[in-house]
């Protein structure tokens, strides 16, 4: 009888320890591997640009549930005649289950060329910083 409550008494121990061990692993909503590209596809990554270039930003999406908001806000940090350290936009996508990443596209509003400098961009998962880049108009 002393066995058996020793096992039943060992076998909840492992129970209570293996709870939250399990949920350490469990995966945890997140962005990755954000980066720069020259296109949609994403396949050719860069942090330089020309002054007539579209900007695109991706991000790989990992256990994300659906209705999770992603942001992206754009930054001029620094370029000739615009002040620095400013919004320059904000977007956002919502996140429908099956997609694996995502990405913004961003151009000027009248199809005029970005001014020479400095920039950056954040992504924002449900609210809370997720990551960025920086990259360079020349």
């Amino acid at each position: 009888m002393k066995k058996t409550r020793i096992s039943v008494l060992l076998s909840m121990i492992a129970i209570v320890f293996a709870i939250p061990a399990c949920n350490a692993f469990a995966g945890k909503a997140a962005l990755s591997n954000i980066r720069m590209s020259t296109d949609d596809t994403g396949k050719t990554s860069t942090t330089l640009y020309s002054p007539g270039d579209a900007f695109y930003a991706f991000a790989d999406l990992n256990e994300l549930k659906s209705g999770s908001v992603v942001m992206a806000k754009w930054y001029v940090i620094n370029a000739a005649g615009v002040e620095g350290n400013s919004e320059i936009n904000t977007s956002d996508y919502t996140y429908v289950s099956g997609i694996h990443f995502v990405y913004f596209k961003l151009t000027t509003n009248d199809g005029s060329d970005w001014p020479v400098g400095s920039y950056k961009v954040e992504f924002y998962l449900d609210g809370v910083l997720a990551g960025g880049q920086t990259f360079v108009v020349q």
